[in-house]
């Protein structure tokens, strides 16, 4: 199950940015701009279980944060500056169904 915040889907849809090729680049391990401990820690979480962490710089230093959890289960999007937390909802605007995988 994918969801998106309503930020997150406010922001893609303002500059025109098709959500699903995010989500194709995520599921094939192009994490985006990510930094080299988030890319070693998703390879370890790939191996070993664990969260799959994507970041995706769009305008300037605005973008989109993509996390699926350690199960493969649901699949958070949201703006890299809304807070996140790995387990739970806490300080999401989510709930807003995208898509469901």
């Amino acid at each position: 199950m994918t969801h998106t915040s309503a930020a997150a889907l406010a922001f893609l849809h303002d500059r025109g940015i098709d959500l699903v090729s995010l989500l194709d680049r995520h599921t094939r391990g192009d994490w985006g701009d990510v930094d080299l401990d988030d890319e070693q820690e998703n390879g370890l979480s790939l191996v070993c279980g664990g969260p799959i962490v994507s970041r995706f710089t769009l305008s300037g230093t605005d973008g989109i944060r993509i996390v699926t959890d350690t199960l493969r289960k649901t699949t958070r999007i949201s703006l890299a500056t809304e807070p996140h937390a790995l387990t739970g909802h806490a300080g999401h605007s989510f709930g807003y169904e995208a898509l469901a995988a």
